[in-house]
């Protein structure tokens, strides 16, 4: 990882001079992903899991897959339900105070239209119950845009991750 910046360098590539100022042209690392203490890859677990004490009220279920946030007629979060693989049974778990949807953004907006909240056209279209008719949510999004310039070469390839509401 610390040979990144000189290695661009030595080709012609200068280093950019403020790549989270609006200048990213030139060869920067996006620390979003990495541990500046340490320079390893980071995740979020390494991030805010890992640190944490102990907790009565903290249960980390490895391997489930959050299906549907359950609302009662207010839109409040009643419950959570979860599976452990596709097909398998799916489970319950009901909340007294709040359910923090933290999936990331292309899982958050996945369980927000499982569990009917989002565009009502895409949502009736998948055959999900409305509770809330949101258009922008799943929309427009451009999570981990990367482009990629090849010294020599005239091609710039770029990608653009898109959502969609797949059958779980």
């Amino acid at each position: 990882m610390n040979d990144w910046i000189p290695t661009l360098q030595n080709v012609g590539i200068p280093e950019s001079p403020d790549p989270s100022g609006g200048e990213p042209f030139g060869a920067f690392i996006a620390t979003s992903a990495i541990n500046p203490t340490n320079w390893t890859r980071s995740h979020s677990r390494a991030a805010y899991i890992n640190p944490l004490p102990p907790r009565p009220n903290l249960h980390i279920l490895a391997d489930a897959t959050v299906t549907k946030i359950l609302f009662d007629s207010n839109l409040n979060a009643t419950g959570v339900q979860f599976a452990q693989a596709k097909g398998a049974p799916v489970t319950t778990i009901n909340v007294r105070k709040e359910v923090l949807l933290a999936a990331g953004s292309i899982g958050s907006p996945n369980i927000l239209m499982h569990s009917g909240v989002g565009p009502k056209d895409v949502l009736t279209a998948a055959g999900v119950d409305l509770k809330l008719d949101l258009p922008g949510v799943g929309q427009h999004l451009q999570d981990h845009i990367v482009s990629a310039f090849i010294p020599g070469c005239s091609l710039v390839v770029t990608h653009v991750y898109s959502l969609f509401l797949p059958e779980f």
